[in-house]
């Protein structure tokens, strides 16, 4: 059974773990190639995958789980860990198959094995981004355009952008930060989206928050005010870039300041939502407590 050598623990068992669903059937292909000499577990589904992960890293808590899929994929796969309880010894490596792959690009250039922060809302985790409002609903509507033939991940998102457009919907919000002295601050007002990042990117491509270190125990949130509608189209274009941030101060660029506030915290509970969006998966909502478990899981790059 293929091996291997962790740097900081003993060796580890790797498992591969293909998703038959993720960028569009191509497990069966992966399987083949991987061959008879590596431990692979198919599963049937993305939910049947997460229980096998939480089994097998409570019988052999030292492996590494070798996941292809895409941000999908990693929320169960990242959920898994956490509730075995074990998180702390098993590993993370994931194969960027799916038709949105935005958790990865954060580590582009590092290799080796990275302690990962791990954000917990009410019972659930996620790694990459939370997000309410005109983001969840873009998210809903990219979901139903990736399966369709010749639509990438990051085209669906930018169609759901144009679409959502059109019947863009406010939300009354009532958003309170706590930052690393214990302070907080309260933000209650219209809001269009609100963004609790620990990577940088999202929807296929977007550069939400550029100064983004998901294993400095921070949480970036990105809040856009209720806009109009022609000036949240005049800021998609830095939106997806990540240039109204100032990488320097690591603060909104003067120009968007009236439009996005840009904080960093350990904790954010957000009242007034229908629903939440978790790297990239919707969950029906009311309220939710965000936190942030600083280094919670080992992620392997290569």
């Amino acid at each position: 059974m293929e091996k291997l050598n962790g740097a900081k623990r003993k060796i580890k068992q790797i498992m591969h773990i293909l998703n038959p669903l993720a960028g569009k059937g191509r497990a069966a292909e992966i399987k083949e190639t991987l061959g008879d000499n590596n431990f692979v577990y198919m599963s049937n589904s993305s939910d049947e995958a997460a229980s096998f992960i939480e089994k097998a890293c409570q019988e052999n808590p030292d492996t590494c789980f070798t996941v292809y899929g895409g941000d999908g994929t990693v929320f169960r796969a990242v959920n898994a860990l956490m509730k075995s309880g074990y998180a702390d010894r098993a590993s993370l490596k994931i194969v960027p198959v799916g038709s949105g792959n935005d958790f990865v690009r954060t580590f582009e250039g590092q290799t080796g094995e990275i302690p990962v922060d791990v954000m917990q809302f009410n019972d659930k985790y996620a790694v990459n981004v939370v997000n309410i409002g005109f983001d969840c609903e873009v998210v809903r509507r990219a979901a139903k355009l990736k399966k369709k033939p010749l639509i990438s991940g990051k085209m669906a998102y930018i169609l759901g952008v144009a679409g959502e457009l059109f019947t863009k919907k406010p939300i009354d919000a009532v958003i309170t930060l706590t930052y690393p002295d214990g302070s907080q601050e309260v933000i209650e007002e219209k809001v269009l989206l609100a963004a609790i990042c620990n990577g940088k990117w999202y929807g296929g491509g977007f550069q939400l928050a550029p100064d983004a270190n998901p294993s400095d125990g921070l949480l970036n949130v990105e809040i856009v005010r209720n806009v109009s509608r022609s000036t949240f189209i005049g800021l998609v274009s830095d939106y997806k870039k990540g240039t109204h941030i100032d990488l320097e101060t690591g603060e909104v660029k003067e120009k968007f300041k009236e439009l996005i506030y840009y904080k960093k915290c350990v904790a954010v509970k957000i009242e007034g939502i229908s629903s939440v969006c978790a790297d990239g998966e919707i969950f029906e909502e009311t309220e939710i407590n965000v936190k942030v478990l600083p280094q919670a899981i080992n992620y392997i790059r290569d």
